[in-house]
């Protein structure tokens, strides 16, 4: 039995112990194929002529500080989706899409606009941070890879920055997720680096007191793919056109912001930085290689991470169909949740009511192009909800 196996056979006996009390689970939301509400008629008309039509995939899920619910539906598949961030809107008895923050922001042939968000974060402000990362089906043009921060409250951006190609590389980059540290302005991004062979991956640092940014950890072991690693999703092999490859893709930021968690999706490896080394943007990356460290070596890998305000951190498990947790002032880590239905628990987000939120969109499926929109054993996309879980890392 390799190492790998084993951790995976040890964890899973130590889960099924009853000493674990089970969280309340329930579905929030669920779609086999998702509805977008869309008024301006010429990009209807688009939508509903593309291959695309009624086969797009759902992955981020967020909440304002009212309850709203939020979620980007990245353009992997083409320009024909009608918005790539969308605000949930219940329309009898379905949740629809409405393209966020408008209509005219989610057009492609808008320079200023977005065009495929994957990563976005609420502050407690109420302040989203949207990610773009430019990609179209593959394809990226000068200026599209950006971070704009929008005031939901007041309904006007109030920043944004483009990304210059030093720090997202218009050929390589695969912007991926964010965290968020109001008490310093800066944000920390995980970029995959997926389109480029090696993985081109790394981390960036944004200050948004002074509008720049920074990459570190640029194309290094710490933020690559772990080139033997391979995963299934029950018997389903991750994917049927070759082994997926994604380097840095989870990242969170500690309860008392003092360090920086993240992992490669393709591994099993959960690392940390201190972040006043990152916010220093004078720091040597020799200083910032030599700091990583390495937390622990999980029994799956994940894709969403998110801390709670008591230095739990809690990271979706793909291969265990759930949610890990890690209790950084003990190093316990334990099974947090599990259905046999959250296939690819993608991101997770803190709603106003306690709840955690949880998005599974069973990603590789799509990717293999084999979803079935029309009658699947299991919905295939779902917004989960955990009640009563505590408070986001964010909370004041």
């Amino acid at each position: 039995m390799n190492n790998k196996k084993l951790i995976q056979v040890i964890f899973c006996a130590l889960l099924a112990t009853p000493a674990l009390a089970k969280p309340e689970l329930e579905v929030a939301v669920e779609w086999n194929s998702f509805s977008y509400d869309v008024k301006d008629s010429k990009v209807k008309a688009v939508w509903e002529a593309s291959d695309l039509y009624g086969k797009a995939l759902v992955q981020g899920v967020k909440l304002d500080s009212h309850g709203t619910m939020y979620v980007s539906t990245a353009r992997w598949g083409g320009a024909s989706m009608p918005s790539t961030l969308s605000k949930l809107v219940k329309k009898a008895d379905e949740w629809v899409l409405q393209a966020f923050p408008s209509q005219e922001l989610n057009n492609v042939a808008n320079p200023l606009g977005l065009k495929s968000v994957l990563g976005f974060e609420i502050d407690r402000n109420n302040v989203m941070w949207i990610l773009d990362q430019g990609h179209i089906g593959g394809s990226m043009s000068a200026g599209d890879a950006k971070l704009i921060l929008w005031d939901i409250d007041n309904n006007k951006e109030i920043q944004r920055h483009v990304f210059s190609n030093e720090v997202a590389d218009q050929k390589c980059s695969f912007l991926n997720d964010l965290a968020v540290d109001n008490d310093t302005g800066v944000a920390y991004i995980a970029d995959s680096g997926i389109f480029c062979d090696p993985l081109h991956g790394g981390l960036i640092v944004y200050d948004s007191k002074t509008q720049s940014a920074k990459r570190v950890l640029d194309q290094s072991k710490f933020t690559s793919d772990d080139p033997n690693f391979f995963f299934n999703i029950g018997e389903r092999v991750v994917t049927k056109g070759g082994a997926m490859r994604t380097g840095a893709d989870g990242i969170a930021l500690s309860s008392n912001k003092e360090t920086l968690y993240w992992t490669n999706l393709t591994g099993n490896s959960l690392y940390s930085l201190p972040t006043k080394l990152l916010r220093d943007f004078s720091t040597e990356e020799n200083t910032i290689e030599g700091a990583v460290n390495l937390e622990i070596t999980l029994p799956s890998n994940t894709d969403g991470m998110t801390f709670d305000n008591k230095g739990n951190l809690y990271m979706t498990a793909l291969t265990l169909d759930g949610v890990m947790k890690y209790n950084t002032a003990t190093g316990k880590l334990s099974r947090f949740i599990h259905h046999p239905e959250m296939l690819w628990p993608d991101t997770l987000a803190w709603g106003p009511d306690d709840a955690l939120y949880i998005t599974s969109n069973q990603l590789h499926v799509w990717v293999d192009g084999e979803m079935d929109f029309e009658s699947p054993k299991v919905p295939n996309f779902r917004i989960w909800k955990i009640k009563n879980v505590g408070k986001s890392y964010t909370s004041k």
